[in-house]
């Protein structure tokens, strides 16, 4: 389990010390468990991706799949919040709002606070985890957001 192992370095430490987690993984065949904020990293690094949001799971798929189709609103905030090199002109979209207090989370969905999409079901009742696609999983009541 490599928890946030590459927060504060800059980009060639972070490129190493990913390569010598794959390294490490592939030699020995076992199992990497990449704890990160950083969703770019974990999109070129990892054959799957759980996000999680304010300690709850959110949204699993396959990394390409996840990219390609997400399904949770704070998956999607995640996704454009991360610069693209080739788009000189791009503006990178920040989540509104602030993260929610985990030891007084709101009622119903975690997330409802900030997202956009919200509506009356989401702040009181909790979404329940269905498979959108094969080995897709999402916690929403408007998965196709």
């Amino acid at each position: 389990i490599a928890d946030e192992p590459t927060t504060a370095l800059d980009v060639i430490v972070q490129a190493k010390i990913l390569d010598l987690l794959k390294s490490l993984r592939d030699t020995y065949g076992m199992a990497l468990i990449l704890i990160t904020h950083d969703l770019s990293i974990v999109l070129e690094r990892c054959n799957k991706i759980l996000v999680m949001y304010a300690g709850d799971l959110v949204e699993y798929a396959d990394s390409k799949e996840l990219h390609r189709n997400p399904r949770h609103p704070y998956t999607r905030g995640l996704l454009r919040s991360i610069p693209n090199i080739e788009l000189a002109d791009q503006k990178l979209e920040a989540i509104p709002g602030s993260p929610s207090d985990l030891l007084n989370p709101p009622k119903g969905c975690y997330f409802w606070p900030r997202c956009s999409y919200a509506n009356g079901k989401c702040r009181v009742e909790k979404p329940p985890i269905t498979e959108s696609n094969p080995g897709h999983f999402v916690r929403c009541f408007k998965e196709n957001v």
